[in-house]
């Protein structure tokens, strides 16, 4: 048998003292029978008591304790503290493998696919009852969308458009000045600006602003209960919120694409006089010549189902917002998705453009 004297003060201050006692005291024991020796203790306070518990429930899992001397105001303490102690063992973190998080992955993509279908659904459905009815669609909300997502933007696509025509057309002159050809720079950038550059970074530039914009603020009336209350007022969001940006986004695309091909066709007019001496007569007579108009078509075929899945995107990764902490989540995902499918759809049209000849 082995006796801990329990003397002096137990008291917050000494803890660290007590502590390294009780722990020499405590590896020092072989399952031999413990008894708490209280005659000497003064005072003790809550952490005290507590510390104490925590060893006698330790030596109580391999040996007998006994309390010897204990008054009845401490025994009355560590009886109670004793009622209520609980001891949380230390979890090990559980750390899932590599299959099982492919597996939760893949669910998680079929039920954020089919959540997107169905809101996809839920968005045709509104947009046919709206055909019937015109008169509840809200044609100065589209406007004001078609103004945020067009006018803004036109700086940006200008600028990166014109850069993109104008690096495009040097590194195209560039290489083909080696085979005596390089005036033929002027359609090959052009046909590629049209049918693919042009439509495809407008689009892009678009989803960084507007997807992220409608998720941010869809987002917002969500965890700030407006949606709510249009829904309790009778006001269906997807009337009032979604389908005028999407609207919106569609009409202006096909805008955005031609502007974006204005902006890349100077930025080739103007390396081709400064690099090859073309004057801009001299380059729309061949552009004229050379280029038919079925590639800036296809580009401009291309800007409405952008426009369209863009705000589709935005709108739905806002619904999905819960909390202030999930708009920068959502947001990033509007973003990276619209990016995603653009690159996805774009390559579709192009391969289905080129197999039918157009």
């Amino acid at each position: 048998m082995k006796t801990f004297y329990i003397n002096n003060n137990w008291e917050y201050h000494s803890l660290e003292e007590k502590i390294k006692e009780l722990e020499k005291f405590f590896f020092s024991l072989n399952k031999e029978e413990v008894t708490f020796d209280f005659s000497s203790l003064k005072n003790i306070d809550s952490s005290g008591i507590i510390l104490l518990i925590k060893y006698i429930k330790l030596i109580e899992k391999t040996s007998k304790v006994n309390l010897k001397n204990i008054s009845k105001k401490h025994e009355k303490m560590l009886n109670l503290y004793s009622s209520n102690y609980t001891h949380e063992e230390s979890t090990k973190e559980y750390k899932s493998n590599f299959i099982e998080n492919i597996g939760k992955e893949a669910i998680s993509n079929k039920n954020s696919f089919l959540d997107f279908m169905s809101f996809i659904g839920r968005v045709f459905t509104f947009f046919i009852y709206l055909v019937f009815n015109p008169s509840k669609y809200r044609f100065k909300a589209t406007i004001n969308q078609m103004e945020i997502a067009a006018i803004h933007i036109l700086p940006i696509i200008a600028l990166a458009l014109f850069l993109v025509g104008f690096v495009t057309a040097y590194q195209g002159a560039d290489q083909l000045n080696r085979f005596g050809a390089a005036i033929i720079v002027i359609e090959m950038s052009t046909m590629s600006m049209f049918r693919e550059i042009a439509p495809f970074l407008a689009a892009i530039i678009v989803a960084g602003r507007s997807a992220s914009s409608y998720t941010a603020q869809i987002g917002t009336m969500k965890i700030t209960e407006e949606i709510s209350a249009m829904k309790t007022m009778g006001f269906d969001p997807d009337i009032f919120l979604v389908i005028p940006r999407i609207v919106a986004l569609v009409i202006v695309m096909p805008l955005l694409v031609f502007f974006a091909d204005i902006s890349s066709l100077l930025g080739e007019m103007v390396i081709t006089k400064i690099h090859l001496g073309v004057s801009y007569t001299q380059f729309i007579d061949r552009i004229y010549e050379y280029v038919e108009v079925r590639h800036i078509l296809l580009g401009l075929f291309k800007a409405p189902l952008f426009g369209l899945l863009i705000a589709l995107i935005g709108c739905y990764r806002g619904f999905q917002v819960k909390s202030g902490t999930d708009i920068g989540k959502y947001t990033t995902k509007a973003v990276v998705d619209s990016i995603f499918w653009l690159i996805i759809i774009n390559a579709l049209i192009s391969l289905l453009s080129i197999e039918l000849g157009f």
